[in-house]
C-alpha cells in the first residue's frame, strides 16, 4: 500500500546529505574568506620588496656558510665555479631549498692575484665563452642563473656581453648585473637578447663594519619604497651575517618582503 511517509533510512540519508552539503559550503566559504583576508592583509602591509644576493660561496664550508644558507629561504647564494666547495655547496643549498646562481669571475680593471679555474675575459671568442659558461653550470647544475664576480672590464665589453647573452639565452638562464662599472653593458645587452635580468642597486659590505653594513641595508630598504624591487648584494663575511641575522626578521615584521633573484628578474 503506497505511503507518503519516508522510511527512517531515507530520512537519515537525506539528513546526512543536507548536513554534508551545508558543511561543504560553510568550509568552502570559510577557507575562501580566510584566503581573501590574508591576501588583503599582505597587500596592505607590504612596504617594499627586497632581493638579497650573497656572493663568494665556494672557498669555505664552515659554520658561517651554513648560517648564511639557513638565514632566510628567499636569499640567493652566488657560488664561484672552480672553488674547492662549489659543487658541495650547490647540492647542499638545493637540498634545503636555497636558490643558487653562478658567481662568474670576470676580468677587472682592479688587480686581483686570485687564480680562478673558470673566468671570462675580453680575449675569448664566442665558442670559448660558451664552453666556460657551460662548464660552470655543469659544476653547479642546480644554479638558475649568473652574476659577475668583479668584471669591471669584462662587462664594459659589448662583444663579450653579447656572447654571454646568447649562451645564457640558449641555456634558459638569467643574469644579474652586479654593476661593478657604471659603463657596464651587461644589463642592457641581456634585455636586448631576451635574457631575464636585473641590476644591483646596493653593495652592503664594501666596508666591513656593522654600522656601515646596516646603513647600506637601510639605504636598500629606502629604495624599495619607490622601486618595484630593490636588489642588494652582500658577501660571505661574518659581520654581514651578524647584521642580517638581526635585521631580516625585523624588516619582515615591519612589512618588507624578501624574494629570490629568480622572482626579481624581468
Amino acid at each position: 500500500m503506497p505511503t507518503s511517509k519516508l522510511s527512517n533510512n531515507t530520512k537519515s540519508s537525506l539528513l546526512r546529505l543536507v548536513i554534508a552539503s551545508f558543511l561543504g559550503v560553510s568550509i568552502g566559504y570559510f577557507l575562501f574568506t580566510k584566503f581573501e583576508t590574508k591576501q588583503t592583509e599582505q597587500n596592505r602591509t607590504v612596504k617594499g620588496t627586497i632581493c638579497l644576493v650573497i656572493d663568494d660561496f665556494g672557498f669555505a664550508l664552515n659554520s658561517d656558510v651554513q648560517e648564511f644558507l639557513l638565514l632566510n629561504e628567499n636569499i640567493t647564494a652566488a657560488i664561484i665555479p672552480g672553488t674547492l666547495y662549489a659543487e658541495s655547496i650547490g647540492w647542499y643549498a638545493d637540498s634545503i631549498g636555497v636558490e643558487t646562481i653562478i658567481h662568474m669571475p670576470m676580468e677587472s680593471y682592479e688587480y686581483d692575484d686570485t687564480e680562478y679555474a673558470v673566468s671570462l675575459n675580453e680575449k675569448l671568442n664566442a665558442a670559448l665563452v660558451e664552453e666556460r659558461v657551460r662548464s660552470a653550470f655543469e659544476e653547479v647544475p642546480t644554479a638558475l642563473g649568473m652574476n659577475n664576480h668583479q668584471g669591471s672590464k669584462a662587462t664594459e665589453n659589448l662583444q663579450l656581453m653579447k656572447d654571454l647573452a646568447r649562451t645564457l639565452k640558449k641555456m634558459n638562464k638569467f643574469f644579474l648585473d652586479s654593476f661593478t662599472n657604471p659603463e657596464s653593458r651587461g644589463y642592457i645587452t641581456m634585455r636586448r637578447y631576451g635574457v631575464p635580468t636585473q641590476l644591483r642597486q646596493v653593495f652592503l659590505d664594501h666596508v666591513e663594519n656593522p654600522a656601515e653594513i646596516k646603513f647600506n641595508l637601510d639605504s636598500l630598504v629606502t629604495l624599495s619604497h619607490d622601486m618595484d624591487i630593490a636588489v642588494g648584494i652582500g658577501h660571505v663575511k661574518p659581520m654581514t651575517l651578524e647584521v642580517l641575522v638581526k635585521e631580516i626578521p625585523r624588516l619582515e615584521s615591519e612589512g618588507y618582503r624578501f624574494i629570490r633573484l629568480s622572482q626579481a628578474v624581468r
